[in-house]
């Protein structure tokens, strides 16, 4: 998305822009209801999936897919100034030069956005970690199976074992200064390369 944001014009460019903050602009917890009415057992996919057999809210994809909806767009803003500023006349080059698609993007392109993508990848994942609200709809709660640490520590919070809800929550809040270092070291490393 980023790749053809900074590189084309195109009619609708500016909607797929608008698009790219949609998961800002919507509550995280009507992002799961979306997708419950969706691939739920009665939205508008789920009879159709559950009868090929596949299992998507309260389980592992449900998961998976809000939390990807929600966590994108910081790694495409954080790859957008520096796609453009760039420019794509090298990936032109080697077009030219008779290079095919993947070895435009591994040899011309990735080694351009590297910092900026490595970035962009350690927001998402700050993201990812605390993410609650689109991950409780479609999860499910089930303990063992759907459970991510949020939602563990809740369930631990409202059980009263607080002394485990505790715990968890200061993993999280170790992971938390740990990606804080990891995003201080990477945006120190973008501004002495000059990207």
């Amino acid at each position: 998305m980023a790749w053809v944001i900074a590189y084309f014009d195109f009619k609708g460019k500016a909607i797929l822009t608008a698009l790219l903050d949609l998961p800002f602009a919507i509550s995280p917890v009507v992002v799961g209801l979306m997708f419950l009415l969706i691939f739920g057992a009665d939205g508008l996919l789920g009879h159709y999936l559950h009868a090929h057999g596949f299992r998507i809210v309260f389980a592992l994809p449900s998961i998976v897919m809000v939390t990807v909806f929600v966590t994108f767009p910081l790694i495409v803003k954080s790859l957008l100034p520096a796609m453009s500023a760039q420019g794509h006349s090298e990936e032109q080059a080697a077009l030219i030069l008779n290079a095919n698609l993947w070895q435009i993007f591994w040899h011309v392109t990735l080694p351009k956005i590297k910092w900026p993508l490595i970035y962009g990848v350690i927001l998402s994942n700050a993201r990812a970690m605390g993410e609650f609200g689109a991950v409780s709809v479609v999860s499910g709660h089930i303990r063992g199976i759907t459970n991510t640490i949020p939602l563990y520590v809740e369930i631990t919070y409202n059980e009263y074992q607080f002394t485990a809800a505790f715990a968890c929550a200061s993993l999280l809040a170790m992971l938390a200064i740990l990606t804080l270092a990891l995003q201080g070291i990477i945006g120190k490393r973008q501004r002495e390369r000059g990207q």
